[in-house]
């Protein structure tokens, strides 16, 4: 029984913890916002509200599984004022409502620094209680394994995860014509277990604890968010984003071999911190900087039509196009653009041929029925034109 109720207890304090509503809250406002922005685009949403939640549910729960092990083996303790400050970092960065500023580089390292500082703001009454209450020296070590364990699965999840269903977008290039993008947009909220000195609560006496050590901790089952946000013009995104997962799982391999150092010089952590959120914000920097220097691939052509996009269960993903290539012949005829592709296309309204150029430069050919498709229609998405069409789906 006791077993019982510290598992029911460690599911319930993962349901209690407000992390968890401010993850679920982000998720909400991340789908509604891109449905909009997809709307305005194309007349109608690419993907469903739900696609949010469930591409990146799977890959959360075996992260947090596999985190959950490795931490309960090394015997990984944070007491429940860490915890605290962590919660209120998290927060205070989802205020400011940038996806990106949930990775833990920075909600993680932010919390070290706030840490390593209370004994300079121990005098204000305020922070007295919390900084007894802390042990800085053997907390430090604890947080920045948590922080880089947490990179390292934020790496492997962009890697794994990043570029499935990015959001496409249009928007006005600085010679007036219009430009298409992606934007991957995910939030993993990642269970993980932690050993809690005490329980989270020690006065409750019916608090389960388990004895580990020689002391007693109580296992919580706690939510953790991983935010990743990056802006695509000159790269598929799935080019690009395996390769941006890398890079963040070296940052957080880096991490882990300096929290070794931290057990024996406890200002490493200080340092350990300002190279999470430096090194990040590098990464970072350095993606959108490529980005935009390089030539926008969804852009018009005088050759034929680059996808954009693609609809889920339409015709066009039946037909096995994909995200990039391009459209050179529809019907037999030339296309450039959005207008000429739909003129060519209303040639049979029931059957449709398309000569597609794949990524190696080669030329295959499609064909399919339109009646076969949900929406009567091809299901790509391609940059308009300044001739505006009833509906932006073709």
């Amino acid at each position: 029984m006791d077993i019982l109720n510290s598992i029911l207890l460690a599911f319930g304090s993962f349901f209690a913890h407000p992390l968890l509503y401010v993850g679920l809250l982000t998720l909400y406002i991340m789908a509604t916002r891109r449905v909009k922005k997809e709307r305005s685009f194309f007349h109608t949403r690419v993907y469903s509200r739900m696609a949010d939640v469930v591409v990146p549910f799977w890959s959360s729960l075996v992260a947090g599984i596999i985190l959950s092990v490795l931490f309960i083996l090394i015997g990984l303790v944070i007491s429940w004022p860490v915890l605290l400050v962590i919660a209120v970092t998290y927060i205070l960065l989802f205020l400011t409502l940038q996806l990106r500023w949930l990775s833990p580089s920075y909600t993680l390292g932010l919390t070290i620094i706030i840490i390593t500082l209370l004994p300079f703001m121990r005098e204000f009454e305020w922070v007295a209680p919390y900084y007894s209450a802390v042990h800085i020296e053997t907390v430090l070590p604890g947080l920045v394994v948590l922080m880089g364990a947490l990179i390292l699965t934020e790496g492997l999840l962009i890697n794994r995860n990043g570029a499935v269903y990015t959001s496409p977008r249009l928007e006005r290039a600085t010679r007036g014509r219009w430009v298409g993008f992606h934007l991957a947009e995910r939030l993993w909220i990642v269970p993980v277990v932690l050993l809690i000195p005490g329980g989270l609560i020690p006065a409750l006496d019916f608090w389960p604890v388990i004895p580990f050590f020689g002391m007693d901790f109580q296992p919580l089952l706690l939510p953790f968010l991983i935010g990743f946000k990056q802006k695509l013009t000159s790269t598929l995104p799935m080019t690009v984003l395996p390769k941006v997962g890398r890079d963040v799982v070296i940052l957080g391999l880096i991490l882990l071999a300096v929290a070794v150092g931290t057990m024996y010089v406890s200002w490493l952590a200080l340092v350990a911190a300002i190279l999470a959120i430096l090194g990040r914000e590098f990464l970072w920097q350095r993606t959108t900087y490529l980005q935009a220097k390089g030539s926008a691939i969804f852009a018009e052509k005088t050759d034929g039509c680059t996808i954009l996009g693609v609809l889920p269960g339409s015709l066009a993903e039946k037909m096995n196009l994909e995200i990039g290539e391009t459209i050179v012949k529809v019907n037999g005829q030339h296309v450039s653009d959005e207008t000429s592709f739909y003129e060519a296309l209303q040639q049979n309204s029931a059957f449709c041929k398309l000569d597609v150029l794949d990524y190696d430069q080669e030329v295959r050919f499609e064909q399919g029925a339109l009646y076969d498709s949900e929406h009567h229609q091809l299901g790509v998405l391609l940059v308009k034109t300044d001739k505006t069409l009833s509906n932006s789906v073709t």
